[in-house]
């Protein structure tokens, strides 16, 4: 983030399109990953190019099962990130070249990221005393 490459926001219907148009230009698929939120999930996908990254971020609903069309027929290294990300939060990618059906990782919790989240605060901390000056 330190090279001014904030998020973009992303709407669902923009996935394809957008990863297409990275694509045709020559960007490489660096990273796909993924945060459960409180009430939906948010996917990240990175690009890049000429050592400049293009980030995105789009949230899907928790409710209905989420879903995003499957990159990797566009970007074929995608089929890694979609199926953790299947394990790992129960989305759905259809269209996925390689499907490993939910077998991609070996978690001790089916789907441990898909439950509730709950947001803990932490007491704060008091502050620092300071040296006394001499």
């Amino acid at each position: 983030m330190s090279q001014g490459e904030p998020f973009n926001e992303l709407t669902p219907d923009q996935w394809v399109p957008t990863a297409e148009q990275h694509q045709r230009d020559g960007f490489r698929l660096v990273q796909m990953t993924g945060t459960a939120r409180a009430d939906h999930f948010e996917i990240l996908i990175s690009y890049e190019q000429d050592y400049r990254c293009t980030h995105y971020r789009v949230q899907l609903p928790r409710d209905p099962l989420p879903e995003l069309p499957s990159l990797s027929a566009i970007f074929p290294a995608a089929f890694t990130y979609e199926n953790e990300l299947k394990d790992l939060f129960g989305l759905s990618f259809p269209g996925l070249t390689v499907d490993y059906g939910g077998n991609f990782l070996r978690t001790k919790t089916k789907l441990p990221f898909s439950g509730a989240v709950t947001i803990k605060k932490e007491p704060a901390k008091p502050a620092a005393k300071s040296a006394p000056e001499t």
